[in-house]
């Protein structure tokens, strides 16, 4: 953590994360077991994707914070979630290690502030959607093509690079001005995507 504010807002999301599972779950918070389900890639639960570890099983969820605003992803199917506030990023710096080369010249063409924008667009559509796969930030992200120029709902789509070939309905959610943040789902199922603030 890159400080006490980093440290204060990780505990006031989980906490939050625990708070709003119980009130779904119909239980207390300090019922709710949370831990992480086996990493999709090697099998630890060292480094999985958060869970809910009750016997008879949990809803499948997914939990991002970023500079205040916190998010919890609740689903019956595999489900990632990713905010980011806008800040000032490294934007051409960043590009070649994080966005396709399509990506990049969408992004790098745009003036600022709108390549701020785009560059987090893509970010948050990537992690999203390698939440939804179960193994996070760790895999490459030149690999998933997300379609910067076009709004929400898009298809991307993951390969062997990420563990899990399949395809997924990325959806940009509504959120306060000042972040930007996406929802990744499997696109096969048609679910309906419902957003509370709370």
């Amino acid at each position: 953590m890159r400080g006490g504010r980093s440290a204060a807002e990780y505990v006031t999301c989980r906490a939050t994360v625990r708070r709003l599972l119980a009130d779904f779950l119909g239980s207390e918070p300090a019922d709710v077991p949370l831990g992480r389900r086996p990493c999709p890639g090697c099998g630890s639960v060292d480094h999985g994707p958060p869970a809910v570890l009750s016997p008879g099983g949990g809803p499948l969820l997914s939990i991002s914070h970023s500079a205040g605003l916190g998010m919890l992803a609740l689903s019956d199917a595999p489900v990632g979630v990713d905010v980011e506030a806008f800040r000032d990023v490294p934007v051409a710096e960043l590009a070649v290690a994080a966005l396709t080369p399509a990506e990049r010249n969408i992004v790098l063409d745009a003036p600022e502030p709108h390549r701020t924008g785009l560059f987090l667009r893509c970010w948050t559509r990537k992690e999203a959607v390698l939440k939804a796969v179960g193994i996070g930030v760790t895999a490459s992200l030149t690999a998933l093509e997300t379609k910067a120029d076009r709004p929400g709902p898009v298809k991307v789509t993951t390969g062997p690079a990420h563990s899990v070939a399949a395809t997924w309905w990325v959806t940009d959610l509504s959120v306060p001005h000042g972040w930007t943040a996406s929802l990744a789902s499997p696109a096969a199922g048609g679910r309906t995507i419902t957003v509370q603030a709370l």
